[in-house]
């Protein structure tokens, strides 16, 4: 199993940078999960837009969703035409993306037209060819769906989330967690996002063999909260960088 980091930006995206969209392969799956601003430019540096089976989006924050449209306007050119990619929304998913493009005119199979549509149920596992993917509802300002991807090895992915036991217990014994840690001054709200020492302590109690931190704002040094974070977790943390690979 193999991570591509494509957007690590939260809200909105350092310059030439993407927000929140990780490429992982297993075996023939390429699953993209998560689609956030500038995310499909970065994708196509990784793979091609053919390669890609499946696309699950966490929560529709536009950080996480809003290249969905233009990936939905890739799949009509010629060259993608034939193209259906599997997308798994959250529950209401579908009608929060309609939402969004009903300015446009769009009519209501806008998506449907292009993408294969599902909404996931958060409560059941999903199986994707060589993956499985367990869901679990965690602390943010809209409902939001941190994942345990599971294969060869176990990657789970935080989403945007606050501190919560429900993360903490997805988390628990991850090869690799992929965690946001956006909270890095004073200023930032507490509720719906971590910082670097809660992420700290949560991996160390979960045992999280992997640490690697992602989601920040691309005006901040982060260089203290990292400290922090390694500091809590007693080892060594990494730091998502764009258009990294990251072997499990």
């Amino acid at each position: 199993m193999q991570l591509t980091v494509l957007g690590s930006s939260a809200a909105y995206p350092r310059p030439g940078g993407a927000c929140s969209g990780h490429l992982i392969e297993e075996g023939n799956v390429k699953l993209l999960v998560d689609c956030g601003t500038g995310v499909l430019s970065n994708l196509q540096k990784a793979v091609s837009i053919k390669d890609v089976n499946y696309i699950i989006i966490s929560h529709p924050h536009a950080d996480h969703c809003f290249d969905l449209i233009p990936y939905r306007y890739a799949l009509m050119r010629p060259l993608y035409r034939t193209l259906h990619p599997h997308l798994y929304l959250p529950p209401g998913g579908q009608e929060a993306l309609l939402t969004i493009v009903s300015g446009f005119g769009a009519s209501r199979t806008f998506f449907t037209d292009f993408f294969r549509v599902e909404e996931y149920d958060p409560k059941a596992m999903l199986k994707l060819g060589d993956l499985s993917i367990e869901f679990a509802s965690v602390k943010h300002y809209i409902e939001s769906y941190a994942m345990a991807i599971s294969g060869s090895k176990r990657l789970v992915y935080s989403a945007d989330s606050g501190l919560c036991d429900e993360l903490a217990k997805l988390a628990h014994g991850a090869d690799l967690f992929l965690c946001e840690a956006t909270r890095g001054d004073p200023d930032d709200a507490e509720w719906g996002h971590l910082e670097g020492r809660e992420v700290g302590l949560l991996s160390r109690k979960a045992k999280v063999k992997r640490l690697l931190l992602t989601h920040f704002w691309p005006d901040h040094d982060y260089s203290l909260n990292i400290k922090e974070a390694e500091a809590a977790f007693g080892k060594p943390v990494e730091v998502a960088k764009e258009l990294s690979t990251y072997v499990l």
